[in-house]
């Protein structure tokens, strides 16, 4: 009985794992040398995978991902292979949004 309870959670969280959109900042037009602007790219597939309740948005190994600063929606997931810079343009953290917790 305890090895079918294992089974069968383990076999939720795989549908749950291969039912999970993914969204790759590349496929949005991300360029990931470091250098170019990826911020509109990473903004949109973030977007893209809130429409659809959350998703996995994956940002390739290999690659460095510049941005500006995004916001992560809930129920996302931040895969992370390769390398997010952050951007050195100071207008691009100002002005501060107003945050209410």
């Amino acid at each position: 009985m305890n090895i079918s309870i294992k089974s069968f959670i383990l076999l939720v969280c795989f549908v749950d794992f291969i039912s999970t959109q993914v969204y790759n900042v590349r496929d949005f037009g991300a360029i990931g040398n470091g250098v170019a602007n990826d911020t509109k790219a990473v903004r949109d597939a973030w977007a893209a995978a809130a429409k659809t309740n959350g998703g996995r948005v994956i940002f390739d190994a290999g690659y460095n991902f510049l941005t500006a600063p995004f916001n992560i929606t809930s129920n996302g997931i931040l895969d992370v292979r390769g390398k997010i810079t952050a951007s050195r343009n100071r207008s691009d953290y100002y002005p501060i949004p107003e945050v209410k917790w």
